[in-house]
């Protein structure tokens, strides 16, 4: 596969490049074969379609096998984003793309991992002059016994009501991320550890019903700026 990929790049023929990568990801469901099609849409322009293909096969991929995305479908990612290019625009327009929606501004900014990613990539350079006290908090459902809860009939509905809590529990300014099967990321940002307990209790409050058997597990680690 790889090496009928390399001939198909080489000769620029993304046609049967997108070809090839389809055939290749029914043959072997999810081992990343969807970024030879990205790759192959990328360059022949079809830009809507690529990115299209990179948020369902995120969706099925943590879907039916609670795996995020792989690097190989991350750089694809990457890729798109250098190659589109807009038309010439003026500052209010794009403002006005870029802008979210006043309805879709609901508690905490809920994110796919890329962008929750790059938010944290861009706060830690924000932190080397800005000075904020930013948190890392990783939320992991756990059983009766305390255990993580890693599969099972019941996950899948106790994994979109936590994350349902923790949007309710945090402030527009902080992100989330569904990591995996049962646990979520929360960035937190210019807090106090302190506030994160806080946080927590509240996520509890919005999380547990009557007398619910499951819980959270949290851990928190501080944010240090990376850059020298």
């Amino acid at each position: 596969m790889e090496e009928a990929a390399e001939i198909l790049r080489n000769r620029q023929d993304y046609l049967q490049l997108e070809q090839l990568g389809t055939y290749a990801s029914g043959i072997v469901p999810f081992s990343d074969w969807e970024s030879l099609t990205m790759e192959a849409l990328i360059g022949m322009g079809r830009y809507e379609e690529a990115g299209s293909l990179y948020a369902e096969t995120v969706d099925r991929y943590f879907k039916e096998r609670g795996i995020r995305p792989s690097q190989k479908l991350m750089d694809s990612l990457d890729q798109l984003g250098e190659q589109m290019l807009h038309p010439y625009g003026m500052l209010d327009k794009i403002q006005t793309e870029l802008a979210e929606s006043r309805a879709d501004i609901y508690g905490g900014y809920l994110c796919s991992y890329p962008i929750f990613q790059g938010i944290y990539r861009m706060v830690t350079r924000m932190m080397e002059r800005g000075g904020q006290s930013i948190y890392l908090m990783l939320c992991t459902i756990i059983d009766s016994k305390g255990n993580p809860m890693k599969d099972g009939e019941q996950l899948e509905e106790l994994s979109c009501r936590l994350g349902d809590a923790i949007c309710t529990s945090i402030r527009h300014g902080d992100a989330v991320n569904r990591y995996g099967k049962g646990q979520y990321l929360v960035l937190l940002v210019n807090t106090t550890l302190e506030n994160c307990a806080v946080v927590q209790k509240r996520i509890n409050n919005n999380f547990l019903i009557g007398r619910q058997r499951t819980g959270v597990q949290y851990y928190v680690s501080s944010v240090t700026c990376e850059i020298e």
